[in-house]
Formats: C-alpha cells, structure tokens, sequence
C-alpha cells in the first residue's frame, strides 16, 4: 500500500533521512522504532507532505506522492496524528472531530463515523461538549486518533500514541489501534518509543537509527533479536 524507496529528508543543510527504503502491506500494523533524533517523526512528515524529500520517491498505492501538498495526500485516504496530539485545545471535542471530517460534514456517513469514534472511545462520547484542552492526556490522545478517523482514512500514521500518557491509558490506547485496524481494516504505520508495545501489537518491524533503517524484520523477530532487545527492549 506504501512504498518509501531511497527516501532523503533534510532540514537546511542537515539531512535528517538517508536513502530510506520501507514498505507497508495493505491491512498490516507495521511499526518504526528507534532512539529520539533518529528519523521516525520525520518519516511522518514526510508521507503526509509536511516535509519535501530531497531524493527518492514515496509511493501510495502505486503513486508518487513525493511533494504533493499535505491536503491532497489527506484527500487520497493518509490520515496523520502527530507526536503531542495537536488538538485544537479551545475547541469542544466534538468541534475538533468536525474538523477532522472538514471534507465530509455534508455527507451522510459523517453521522456513522461520528458514532464509530464514540463507540471506540466512550470517554469522548461523555465529554463532547467540554473543551478539549480541559481533557487529560489519554483523553486527548484519543480525541487525536479519533479526529483522523472522522477523516475516513485507509492509511493511519500514529506518532508516539503513548507519550505523555498514564500508563493505565496506554494499554488502552493500543486496544484501540489493534481495533480499528481489525474493524475497519485501516492499515496503520505507528512510531512508539515503547517498542515492546510497538512490537507486540505489529506484524512487521524496521528499526532506525541516526536516519538509517539498520534492520527490518518480522515483529516476533525483532522481539527476540538480541542487538534490539539490548538497545530498545531493556534487555541484557
């Protein structure tokens, strides 16, 4: 579904990504891990047309979608939600999942996708006249995911979903993905730093380091790989 072939991402004169190559298999949870600095956030960026390569292409579904504008690449079906959330804190939650269905307000299946969001998290059903910046940080998290979900994507990025979190909330949260990949058959590309939870709940794997994926693998596989479990898992 996604193809990053020789990809090269620079900010200014410092190239934050180096002949990058990944792919993403329609229906899959794939996962990037790796340390802060090391290229997963800019990766993101990238896709969604926030960042313009330097080199090599990024293919969705066959097409190049290197240096297209950020709202044409949310209109082919990539939804983002970014490390910290970025929600509209003064806006109501129900005001921020409308403005994740901008493009769809007028069309009959905004009101399913309004009660999908609701179904899935519960809490946002409960608090969608209050103002978003009021909720706490898991609540927010899913008021993020939520909101790309009112934009009826078939390809789901997730920043750092559990930065910031309660660790009560995380494991919820990553119910939540494995859900809507389940239900909804979303593929999803996610960068955790929790890289145990990241591997738990992906089928594939690729790990980054200083812009450079250094190994890509089965999830299982890279659980057990000692080189990750050493560097990512806590391992000794």
């Amino acid at each position: 579904m996604l193809e990053l072939d020789h990809l090269a991402v620079a900010y200014g004169s410092i190239t934050a990504l180096h002949d990058v190559s990944l792919r993403v298999d329609a229906g899959a949870i794939v996962t990037l891990i790796g340390a802060n600095g090391a290229g997963k956030s800019t990766t993101l960026r990238a896709i969604s047309g926030l960042l313009a390569p330097r080199a090599g292409s990024i293919r969705f579904e066959g097409q190049n979608i290197a240096g297209l504008p950020a709202h044409r690449i949310v209109e082919m079906g990539i939804s983002h939600v970014p490390e910290g959330r970025m929600i509209f804190a003064n806006l109501t939650v129900l005001e921020n999942l409308k403005m994740g269905a901008y493009r769809f307000k007028t069309n009959p299946r905004w009101s399913r996708d309004l009660d999908y969001v609701f179904n899935v998290f519960p809490r946002l059903k409960e608090r969608e006249r209050q103002a978003a910046g009021t909720l706490s940080g898991g609540e927010q998290q899913m008021l993020a995911i939520g909101r790309a979900l009112t934009g009826q994507p078939r390809f789901l990025m997730l920043d750092e979903p559990s930065l910031g979190i309660a660790p009560i909330l995380v494991k919820t949260i990553f119910e939540k993905i494995v859900e809507v990949n389940q239900t909804l058959g979303i593929t999803v590309l996610l960068v955790e730093q929790n890289a145990n939870l990241a591997l738990e709940v992906s089928r594939y794997g690729y790990v980054l380091e200083t812009g450079r994926v250094i190994l890509h693998d089965d999830s299982a596989a890279l659980r057990a790989n000692a080189q990750v479990r050493h560097a990512y898992l806590g391992a000794g």
